[in-house]
């Protein structure tokens, strides 16, 4: 599939193999079959949003395992700057860095601009982020870089292919499920 293909509901999910923060390895590929997948891209580590929707995914994941979904979050950091964010082994899922960005342009989740940084939803967000006591990171990777959120169901295929207008804009942890 060509990085410019703009991947849609319906279309197969590309596959890919990675390692999280502490080297396992996961493939789209070893879910066929037998589960879904929850792919959230993120920002990086260190952005109190990122945080809070770490958090939020973490608080939700029973929900996820019972619908037999497997979530994966990706972070622009180095594999380092997660293991020293906090205690990733904290998370039942893999919390995976791609600073190359390879999966990250692999589905085709880019980048936005000022007015994407400054949206009110960003704001929002990053408001209700610290106020819950995320705090701003080192931050690293492409600061304009949008989230993403997809769905893959066993079959390999995308129910949900989304990309962010913000930095703020991933999907609740509810409206993920809505999709499972």
């Amino acid at each position: 599939m060509s990085s410019k293909t703009k991947l849609k509901a319906g279309m197969q999910a590309p596959d890919f193999t990675v390692a999280d923060a502490n080297g396992r390895e996961y493939s789209l590929g070893q879910l066929r079959g037998s589960k879904s997948a929850v792919l959230v891209f993120l920002r990086y580590a260190g952005c109190p949003i990122c945080q809070l929707s770490l958090q939020q995914l973490k608080n939700a994941h029973a929900e996820f395992e019972a619908r037999n979904a497997q979530v994966m979050a990706f972070v622009q950091s180095p594999a380092q700057t997660v293991l020293q964010s906090g205690d990733v082994s904290a998370f039942p899922f893999p919390i995976i860095p791609d600073p190359d960005e390879r999966i990250y342009k692999l589905f085709g989740v880019g980048s936005g601009g000022l007015g994407a940084l400054l949206a009110p939803r960003t704001l929002q967000r990053g408001i209700q982020a610290t106020l819950k006591g995320h705090r701003q990171g080192k931050m690293e990777g492409n600061t304009w870089q949008l989230p993403g959120d997809f769905i893959v169901d066993p079959q390999g295929v995308l129910k949900l292919a989304r990309m962010g207008r913000d930095m703020g804009d991933n999907l609740s942890p509810d409206k993920l499920l809505s999709y499972l």
